[in-house]
């Protein structure tokens, strides 16, 4: 990656570019005007002059540093729940389940680096669980929000790398199993369970890589826990009492998480 170095002729433009947008202000102004700036004057000006890019977080021969950057990153979740609950049958008579863990997701981070070896995270995320094995007479998900904060560990490994190791606690809110199963099914019917918020704690790790001069990809596991305790039900729109399979809905999973950051 090159290094970015100040050109004798970008004072010259930035004075006419400024002249030209704020003329009235320029012709305005009445005295001495200071004398231009020589050549010597022009190449020892800083190289982080005012309007220009932060400075990149990659330096050629010394490890990545993120220290001091604010990050906003975007990021996708695929991951697989550590527990299930048994919804119905499939003809072949093979168990249909859904868990309360894993599923598709997203969220968005903000970060900060503390210094060279801590950075701190704050996430807000959606996922959902479906069914499994899918079926063509039912549909069902568990879908959750979270917000969760993470502190993590950098270890530098070359000047566009570094692994992250984190631990931190998560607030999971609006958990909603959602079944309904077609009639002419043993049991059908559309069941609604709402469950209360619930804390859990999580563990990461990631590999984060610099793509360009603050543009970062952060690929990683994330492993959690928590459990969901059951708020009311429904069947068909009729409240009901929570079935006792469904009272308590284990959430623990492991996710494999891809994100894009961007430093400021």
């Amino acid at each position: 990656m090159k290094n970015r170095k100040p050109k004798v002729g970008m004072p010259a433009v930035v004075l006419f570019v400024l002249i030209i947008s704020g003329g009235g202000t320029a012709f305005a102004q009445t005295g001495d005007q200071p004398a231009p700036a020589s050549k010597t004057d022009e190449q020892a000006a800083p190289a982080d002059q005012p309007g220009e890019p932060p400075a990149p977080v990659v330096e050629p021969g010394k490890p990545l540093n993120t220290a001091k950057k604010l990050r906003l990153q975007l990021e996708g979740y695929l991951g697989v729940g550590l527990d299930s609950n048994k919804v119905g049958v499939t003809t072949g008579g093979e168990d249909v389940k859904i868990s309360g863990g894993g599923g598709f997701g997203y969220g968005a981070t903000m970060g900060y680096g503390l210094s060279r070896s801590a950075d701190i995270d704050c996430t807000l995320g959606f996922q959902a669980s479906g069914l499994y094995p899918a079926v063509k007479n039912a549909d069902g998900y568990f879908a959750r929000t979270f917000f969760l904060a993470t502190m993590k560990y950098k270890v530098p490994v070359r000047e566009n790398l570094q692994w992250k190791f984190g631990l931190g606690a998560g607030y999971y809110m609006g958990g909603k199993l959602d079944v309904d199963i077609d009639p002419g099914v043993p049991g059908a019917g559309h069941t609604v369970i709402d469950y209360k918020n619930a804390t859990g704690v999580h563990a990461t790790g990631e590999l984060e890589v610099a793509l360009q001069r603050n543009l970062m990809l952060a690929v990683g596991l994330k492993y959690y826990r928590v459990t969901y305790k059951a708020d009311e039900a429904t069947f068909n729109g009729v409240s009901v009492p929570v079935p006792s399979e469904f009272k308590e809905l284990t959430g623990d999973g492991v996710d494999v998480t891809v994100g894009f950051a961007v430093l400021f």
